[in-house]
């Protein structure tokens, strides 16, 4: 009843990006699971909508707080929550780079994480994820023809 309430007490901006989430989520982690990550950013920037669509009127660290509590709910994996994320904040024209790490844990096996920058800092992250992992080259930009 407390979520419901919580739901309700967002303006209209915030339930557009919950209720996007909540149908985005589940989405990309299916994706990624069945297709992969290039074929499902690729998906993600073929999806047409109205410019901003609903996080036209947030703050990014707004719309990135709102994403991670629907992420948490449904209980989704770091790299389908900063798709989402991206693509929200595509939308709008923000500009934003999905960033993948890595890091080697006490018995030598590797984790992997995944996080977005937005103005050269983690977004959806805390600001130590650099030293926790070590990030991947980011992603070479695609000409433009």
């Amino acid at each position: 009843m407390r979520r419901l309430r919580g739901f309700f007490a967002l303006d209209p901006s915030g339930r557009a990006v919950v209720l996007s989430g909540f149908f985005l989520l589940p989405m990309l982690a299916l994706s990624l699971r069945a297709f992969g990550m290039a074929r499902t950013r690729a998906m993600l920037e073929r999806i047409e909508g109205r410019p901003g669509g609903a996080a036209a009127a947030l703050a990014p660290k707004e719309i990135a707080r709102l994403v991670d509590a629907v992420a948490a709910l449904l209980r989704v994996r770091c790299l389908a929550r900063s798709l989402a994320l991206w693509h929200l904040l595509h939308r709008r024209g923000s500009a934003t780079e999905i960033r993948l790490g890595v890091a080697k844990r006490a018995d030598g096996s590797l984790t992997a994480h995944a996080w977005l920058e937005y103005e050269g800092a983690p977004l959806n992250d805390h600001a130590d994820v650099l030293e926790r992992y070590t990030a991947l080259p980011a992603r070479a930009k695609q000409p433009s023809c």
